[in-house]
């Protein structure tokens, strides 16, 4: 903690013990996220997340094909060139994966915003698909959004609610009471789904 010079040690020890079960709740959130990997192997058997579930990743090896992936059978399957060299394999299996999760995205955001845009009363002109590493989604006030490809991870009621937050800011470019209103009317369980985002951003990674 951090506390002005001008306090004295009985100011500190009250705050403290006023914010005691919060600070408790951040520790421990904090040693939940250092358990977390933050970078993926990209090995046979290893689990990638795709809208909300778990999916086995399975690596083949096949005689001259362009890599390719697809979901099938509950795994998401990987094909890679056998001649590719050991050291090689890996980033351009990450790649794959990203350019196949960035199409899912798009297709999934696109379905979304044309459920909600008529349903909020807005237009959107473009939308963008980025890799962010704090943020899920933005948007400026000419009718531009942008998202992070790797929503497309989390279930569909958690890119309901970034797709909702985003378009309510094309009329309250704010984060007042007004705005939660509007956000509420289209989700009204959207403090539970930022609450979810929040706890587990950290596991939608590649």
């Amino acid at each position: 903690m951090v506390a002005p010079v001008s306090m004295d040690d009985n100011e500190i020890i009250l705050l403290v013990e006023k914010k005691r079960n919060w600070i408790f709740e951040k520790f421990e959130t904090f040693q939940r996220l250092a358990q977390i990997k933050v970078e993926r192997e990209l090995i046979s058997g290893e689990k990638l997340l795709f809208r909300g579930e778990d999916y086995p990743l399975k690596i083949i090896d096949v005689e001259g094909r362009i890599p390719s992936v697809n979901l099938k059978d509950g795994q998401l399957w990987v094909s890679i060139n056998r001649d590719v060299p050991s050291e090689k394999r890996r980033e351009i299996v990450r790649k794959k994966l990203e350019q196949w999760y960035k199409s899912k995205a798009k297709e999934l955001i696109y379905e979304r915003l044309a459920l909600f845009t008529d349903k909020i009363g807005v237009k959107v002109n473009t939308v963008r698909f980025k890799n962010q590493k704090t943020r899920w989604g933005s948007c400026s006030q000419r009718g531009n959004l942008n998202f992070n490809w790797k929503l497309v991870m989390a279930p569909t009621d958690i890119v309901d609610y970034v797709v909702v937050h985003e378009l309510c800011h094309f009329i309250q470019m704010n984060h007042s009471k007004e705005f939660w209103q509007l956000v509420g009317n289209q989700i009204p369980d959207h403090n539970e789904r930022r609450k979810w985002l929040k706890e587990n951003g950290v596991k939608l990674i590649l």
